[in-house]
């Protein structure tokens, strides 16, 4: 197994950190897609669960992390998150093809679910595409916060304080769901993304709908398609009976074979607070996929 991080340089005219884990399995490779306020390091503790048996692509989307972070308030809409993975795939497949030999999962966290279910609906993406796997979703459609929601959540990631306020007591399960260190890193994180995509997700991304553009595509996958959804039982942003109306009953209505698994005790930061059962869920998703 080895592992390394790099920019790479995209048509789209930005640049990705991005992790690049390899190994040489039989399986597909994974492309981890993250949450509004994540990047690369939101994955570190499920990478390290499942690197020596899967290839992993884990970027920092746009405006995240130490990826390129553009001055225009309007390019961090869905489609340009899912363009970038566009063009990263078409990086691989220039210069890395191994890693897309046995296809791709595409593992989407919140924001990233929905730019996930997104990249159904693009023909680069779907012909590769073995699997979705879905982790406390954001639905595809169109959805929106009272005002005053609204406002706060511009603001959450205006410092430290509120940055760590927000983790404690709105993303993780519980506010001592994991140690001081990963909540200071994750508060980090949130505060360093440009302020144009700190406040694109509520502005304006959270609306965008997409429902009926996947519903399209998932039904005229060559295949039919596979997803797992992952919900944590706590989660106060994406909770359970949201995704099951807005999530599940969209996918399986398209055709899709959905199986959904509930993390109990768990809030919305899965990869972070759970890393292990969704390491082990993964895992299962992908035998199963296995002829």
């Amino acid at each position: 197994m080895s592992q390394t991080t790099a920019q790479i340089a995209l048509p789209t005219a930005v640049s990705l950190e991005t992790v690049i884990s390899t190994t040489s399995p039989d399986h597909p490779t994974l492309i981890f897609i993250h949450f509004w306020g994540g990047s690369k390091r939101t994955w570190s503790r499920l990478i390290t669960q499942l690197q020596n048996d899967y290839n992993i692509i884990a970027p920092s989307q746009r405006g995240w992390g130490d990826s390129a972070a553009p001055k225009d308030p309007k390019a961090y809409g869905i489609t340009s998150y899912a363009e970038d993975i566009v063009a990263l795939i078409q990086h691989l497949q220039a210069n890395k093809p191994e890693l897309l030999t046995n296809g791709i999962i595409l593992v989407g966290h919140s924001m990233g679910g929905k730019v996930a279910q997104y990249l159904v609906t693009e023909p680069e993406v779907a012909c590769l595409l073995r699997g979705l796997i879905l982790i406390a979703p954001a639905p595809s459609g169109s959805f929106s916060l009272p005002g005053e929601m609204r406002e706060q959540q511009v603001h959450a990631y205006d410092s430290l304080q509120s940055a760590s306020f927000v983790v404690r007591n709105v993303l993780l399960g519980k506010p001592d769901a994991v140690d001081d260190n990963s909540v200071a890193q994750l508060a980090i994180d949130a505060v360093a993304g440009s302020p144009e995509a700190r406040v694109a997700w509520p502005e304006y991304g959270m609306a965008e709908d997409y429902e009926d553009a996947v519903v399209d595509a998932v039904r005229n996958v060559r295949d039919q398609l596979r997803i797992l959804v992952v919900v944590g039982e706590l989660d106060r942003v994406e909770t359970a009976e949201n995704i099951e109306r807005r999530v599940v009953n969209v996918l399986k209505s398209a055709g899709a074979m959905t199986t959904v698994r509930v993390l109990g005790g768990i809030g919305h930061l899965i990869p972070v607070e759970a890393p292990e059962a969704l390491a082990s869920a993964i895992r299962e998703f992908i035998v199963q996929d296995v002829p």
